[in-house]
């Protein structure tokens, strides 16, 4: 009988639900460690807990460190939407966050260490059995109403598709015959799924996706329910179905599904006026002039909205989500944007520059750059000398932080921009250029502060991909090169100068990471590879 890690990461995902929710207070535990279920309102109660989606902790009081998970976040070191050159990392950061640069070199034993595991691999595996618990029980349990069941039935075969895609995307290769991530439906501890094929995934995926819309409709929930959006509804569905489609080359069914999304609910939020989304101000940097004497100009770091201060309720209040599913990431602040990603932006006219890489973060990280001078008698912290300006990049500066807190948030759910993404790139590749730009162009009304300026767009494919590269920023380059390598065969590598010894900054080699690179499939945790007896992917065999 294998004894594989499912087990107790399983056991550990259960109970953290079960035992978050009121409902369950009372319940007395089996000898698994989990609860005893005999009821449909405790089906239902485990189907409206955030932490499905959101935090560890459902408490509206509770955002902390730790409540809302690190989820996803490393991509944003594996694309090419950020830079660590090696002058800024060994002169800059003076050796500082290790283990950032490690991914950023795409580093075997960084990418399969029990870290690694814990911020992908068990949040995904630990929510699909909560939600195998749900679908097992459904038919065992004392009923309420008929639409309670297929509402509950609705939400857990969503939320299984949705987890069982974010694996997908991360731990396999593009190609339809590739090694896919198997489907776990049940939850049987030492059962371990098949690989299978991606193909195999993928079908399962739009089964239970497909499963889940119907049920949805049957439970009356067809209409987006804003005040619950943890909550999956049939826009919900149809939004994330449009993000697996444009993920597989499947642009016709990608733009029914945005759109019928959009149709649903298709808020776009101005923050550039929106109180709720203006810009805090955090620690200020001191440019000295070539004399270093005198501060020739000071800059302030700024970030958008404090996640901390709404209690729970930022979320909820974010008008654009489907999903609020969001992630923290240990590594913003120090992961400056590439050269290429500076270059996109509008830097005096769009507002997603000002409120979101505008922020002179990295600086603070720097430590090698940022010094005390003694100024007329006075000790003025956070000083940048003249000669250190000079080999500088202006990308350096800047970070991507949506929001901020005990640390940055990023964005995961499908969001209502993200549709509008889609629709547009359908549009464009389907040759309807100028309704692709219409789509954009309303986009951009609420992201620019100039509305002539916002107008300035075209509607050719790249246009669109530029689009995206600025709205949903650099963490989501990583999936979008995978995809677009593998269904429009586009050929772009990953290329960047790094340091073989972090110690030697005499040790510039080149990374490449060409578009057929077997890498492109992250690899697994070896133990957990070995429990489920699953061969490790191709490129990261030891």
């Amino acid at each position: 009988m294998k004894n594989n890690i499912f087990l107790i990461t399983f056991l550990l995902g259960v109970v953290t639900i079960f035992c978050s929710c009121s409902d369950f207070l009372d319940e007395t535990p089996n000898k698994s460690g989990s609860a005893y279920i005999y009821h449909m309102d405790q089906l239902y109660g485990m189907m409206s807990n955030p932490a499905l989606y959101l935090t560890n902790s459902p408490e509206p009081n509770a955002l902390t460190r730790g409540a809302t998970e690190s989820y996803m976040f490393q991509q944003l070191l594996l694309g090419d939407g950020v830079e660590l050159d090696p002058e800024f990392w060994f002169t800059g950061m003076r050796g500082g966050f290790v283990s950032a640069y490690d991914l950023y070199c795409w580093k075997e034993e960084k990418l399969k260490d029990q870290f690694s595991m814990n911020v992908i691999w068990n949040p995904s595996w630990n929510r699909i059995y909560t939600f195998n618990t749900v679908l097992e029980n459904l038919d065992k349990v004392i009923q309420t109403t008929e639409n309670i069941r297929q509402q509950v039935e609705g939400e857990a075969r969503f939320g299984r598709a949705y987890y069982h895609f974010m694996l997908l995307v991360q731990f396999c290769l593009w190609q339809e015959e590739a090694p896919g991530i198997g489907y776990r439906e049940n939850t049987n501890a030492n059962e371990v799924p098949d690989r299978r094929t991606v193909g195999y995934t993928l079908g399962r995926i739009y089964e239970d996706l497909q499963l889940a819309e119907n049920a949805l409709t049957k439970a009356g929930r067809t209409t987006f329910d804003f005040k619950h959006n943890f909550r999956p509804t049939v826009p919900t569905v149809q939004a994330f179905r449009a993000r697996v489609d444009l993920y597989r080359g499947n642009y016709a069914s990608a733009l029914s599904n945005a759109s019928a999304a959009l149709k649903a609910y298709n808020t776009l939020v101005d923050f550039k006026n929106d109180p709720l989304y203006k810009l805090y101000s955090s620690s200020e940097f001191h440019l000295m002039d070539p004399t270093g004497k005198y501060i020739e100009q000071t800059i302030t770091a700024q970030v958008m909205t404090e996640i901390n201060n709404r209690k729970g309720e930022l979320l909820a209040e974010y008008q654009e989500f489907y999903l609020p599913n969001c992630s923290t990431m240990d590594y913003s602040g120090c992961v400056p944007v590439s050269e290429s990603y500076y270059h996109l932006f509008d830097q005096e006219n769009d507002a997603r520059w000002i409120h979101f890489y505008n922020n002179y973060k990295p600086l603070e990280r720097a430590t090698g750059l940022i010094q005390t001078l003694q100024l007329e008698g006075e000790a003025v912290p956070n000083c940048i000398k003249w000669a250190d300006r000079q080999w500088m990049k202006p990308a350096w500066c800047h970070t991507y932080i949506r929001f901020y807190g005990y640390g940055a948030y990023s964005l995961i759910g499908m969001t209502t921009a993200e549709m509008y993404l889609i629709e547009a790139e359908c549009l464009a590749r389907s040759s309807k250029t100028g309704e692709a730009a219409e789509v954009l162009k309303t986009l951009r009304q609420t992201r620019f502060m100039n509305e002539s300026v916002a107008n300035n767009i075209g509607g050719s494919v790249q246009d669109v991909l530029n689009e995206r590269m600025r709205e949903m920023g650099a963490e989501w380059r990583f999936f979008d090169i995978k995809r677009l390598n593998g269904a429009e065969n586009a050929g772009i590598y990953i290329r960047r100068r790094i340091l073989s010894d972090i110690s030697d900054p005499n040790s510039v080699t080149e990374l490449v990471i060409a578009p057929d690179d077997p890498r492109w499939a992250l690899p697994f945790n070896p133990l957990e590879a070995e429990r489920m007896n699953w061969a490790q992917n191709s490129g990261w065999e030891e």
